[in-house]
């Protein structure tokens, strides 16, 4: 019988030393030095709540229209270095980067949940141009499932469900 490949668990894993273990150290430290507030400002100021930190630039910028995006990336990021090296630090992070999603959620009120405005969507609906808010809004819900399923943030769920209804 031809083999078969089967999934396992991200914390069935050690790297030994080496060039592995050191790019896994390096995208740890990389995780690590990401600014929270830089990285939620959008988010914040499109729930209307107050947020004094620099904007990110590139795909996160206020005028592209993808921002919010790489946070559901950095998110899965989080997640999945999480379940593979224990690390307390890296779970405290995405746990605190979820607890400010949902205030952003809650002050939105409606479920909603991204770093651009809801008319985004009316754009869309109208024919009118407007880049890839479901792709967005993907990349959230997955960097919340993420950290829901590999790191048991009961509060991820919450969000997702919200996002969801």
């Amino acid at each position: 019988p031809a083999p078969v490949a089967r999934p396992f668990d991200l914390d069935r894993v050690r790297l030994r030393p080496g060039p592995f273990l050191d790019a896994l150290e390096v995208n740890r430290r990389f995780l690590l030095a990401q600014d929270e507030n830089r990285l939620l400002h959008m988010f914040r100021i499109t729930a209307g709540l107050p947020s004094t930190a620099e904007p990110l630039g590139g795909w996160e910028a206020p005028v592209n229209e993808l921002r919010g995006h790489y946070v559901g990336h950095y998110l899965s990021a989080l997640a999945k270095m999480s379940r593979t090296l224990g690390d307390s630090d890296i779970k405290a992070r995405g746990d605190r980067i979820v607890t400010e999603l949902a205030k952003c959620q809650q002050q939105l009120g409606n479920g909603y949940l991204s770093a651009f405005p809801e008319e985004f969507f009316d754009r869309l609906r109208d024919g009118k141009p407007v880049w890839a808010p479901f792709y967005t809004l993907h990349k959230i819900m997955a960097g919340l499932l993420d950290m829901h399923t590999l790191t048991n943030n009961p509060q991820a769920l919450d969000v997702l469900q919200g996002m969801a209804r």
